[in-house]
């Protein structure tokens, strides 16, 4: 493969990052699910909505854009839902963008839209979550950590960011121990780094210690485990997750120093492999993107695939005996791109399509909770969730919140589905900001919540 085809797969790559950065704003990709339910905590506050304290840093990063604008006077409910998306999906792309960035006009970063394509795209359709934003930023210090040479500003943006993964997601207890690690092998292995840079790496090691520390303490002592919730062996059934793992080893495999016909051979197989896979989701399983109960499962099984793939870049950057490091390799250079990049475009596609059918669902959602006139579960509603592309957007428990939203301060007349309509929790209501409107006497449920302060209606498409 030569120079400027490698140059040209990756700005696609990059320009693909920012296609799905637009697309999600735009859709409004951050209410689905949870997300809903955050921005309607957020509002009657006037700011954040922090309910995690060992999540705090992260929560603040994705919610910073709403609660700025709230406190510059914004009072549309149409930009800041839009700026509420922007928070959820365009930040950890940020930290995504940022690690391929560093890594351009180097291999590994082949192995970075790896680990972007089974971690961001196979579970973060449902974009709210501060797993999203940990995996980024593990991401991005990986990307850091394996340069040949790291500056003074890098290796302070390595500690700032190894500061808010401190209280970022439970996973730092393999993202901090894994960081922290890396750390320590490049002050071993690397002896050209300035000693300001060696410094704040070596402060940066204590800090992903605390952040494995702190990870630990929330998920042994201070959160109620559920191991079927966490991490649900049923995943390892599902064909999306035997494909992430399948595609990951065939082109971690195809990097190593094998004969050529043995490479052509995986490389072809690869390729077959993602025909395949395209023809099944878009001929047989165009729906759940999220995968109902198996969303959480997704969120900690990418998480070990992530670490999986980031560990291999960690091997062909510093034992590149191991790999085709030498000259003469272009060939295999080549496969291991277009394996990269063929991987990336199956996973991709689908989160756009799906990106897509969602904006249409919630268009059609926004249609129906503005025309009714009085409560109905979705599920006596005229919205479609049942067929093609509108398919499996309902989420548990937000219906009432979305509909909160798009109907401004009115009630929330789009419910759950009849066998689970849901109340709001008693927590709701407590420490809300001065003057946002909420009375004692509204807490008599989820349908009677209205926003005050934010008077006129969303309108989204």
């Amino acid at each position: 493969m030569t120079q400027t085809t490698d140059r040209y797969l990756k700005t696609i790559a990059l320009i693909f990052l920012v296609i799905i950065g637009v697309s999600g704003v735009y859709a409004a990709r951050g209410l689905y699910a949870d997300g809903a339910y955050w921005l309607v905590e957020m509002l009657p506050r006037g700011g954040f909505y922090i309910f995690d304290p060992h999540r705090a840093y992260v929560q603040m990063m994705v919610q910073a854009p709403v609660a700025i604008a709230i406190s510059l006077g914004v009072q549309d409910l149409s930009t800041l839902i839009r700026l509420h998306s922007f928070g959820f999906v365009c930040v950890p792309l940020l930290f995504w963008f940022a690690a391929l960035a560093l890594q351009f006009k180097s291999r590994l970063f082949w192995f970075f839209l790896m680990a972007f394509t089974v971690s961001y795209l196979r579970s973060n359709f449902f974009a709210a979550g501060e797993f999203s934003v940990a995996y980024g930023m593990t991401a991005f210090c990986t990307s850091v950590l394996l340069r040949e040479h790291i500056n003074r500003l890098q290796a302070i943006a390595v500690l700032l960011t190894a500061t808010v993964l401190t209280h970022a997601y439970e996973a730092t207890i393999f993202l901090g121990l894994f960081l922290a690690a890396l750390v320590a092998i490049r002050l071993k292995k690397v002896s050209i780094d300035s000693r300001s840079v060696r410094l704040l790496l070596s402060v940066s090691f204590l800090v992903f210690l605390v952040s494995v520390y702190v990870g630990g303490r929330s998920t042994f002592f201070e959160r109620a485990y559920n191991g079927k919730g966490a991490a649900n062996l049923s995943a390892f059934t599902e064909i999306h997750l035997l494909y992430l793992m399948a595609m990951s080893a065939l082109i971690a495999t195809i990097a190593i120093s094998l004969p050529h016909r043995i490479r052509t051979w995986i490389a072809t197989g690869i390729t077959l492999m993602a025909i395949c896979y395209m023809a099944y989701i878009f001929r047989w399983d165009q729906t759940n993107i999220s995968y109902g109960f198996l969303s959480y499962a997704y969120r900690t099984l990418c998480c070990f695939l992530l670490l999986g793939v980031l560990s291999v870049a960690v091997a062909f950057r510093f034992w590149p005996q191991i790999f085709m490091m030498k000259a003469g390799h272009n060939a295999a250079n080549g496969y291991l791109a277009q394996g990269a990049m063929i991987f990336f475009v199956t996973m991709a596609g689908p989160l756009l399509y799906h990106t897509l059918g969602y904006s249409k669902w919630l268009q059609k959602f926004e249609q129906t909770s503005v025309s009714l006139t009085e409560h109905k579960a979705i599920d006596k509603t005229n919205i479609n969730s049942n067929s093609g592309m509108m398919h499996g957007y309902n989420w548990g428990w937000g219906n009432p919140s979305l509909s909160i939203l798009l109907r401004g301060n009115a009630e929330a007349m789009v419910l759950n589905h009849s066998d689970n309509t849901g109340t709001a929790e008693p927590s709701v209501y407590e420490n809300l900001k001065p003057g946002s409107g909420i009375t004692q006497n509204q807490k008599p449920g989820f349908d009677l919540y209205p926003l005050k302060l934010f008077q006129k209606r969303a309108l989204l498409f």
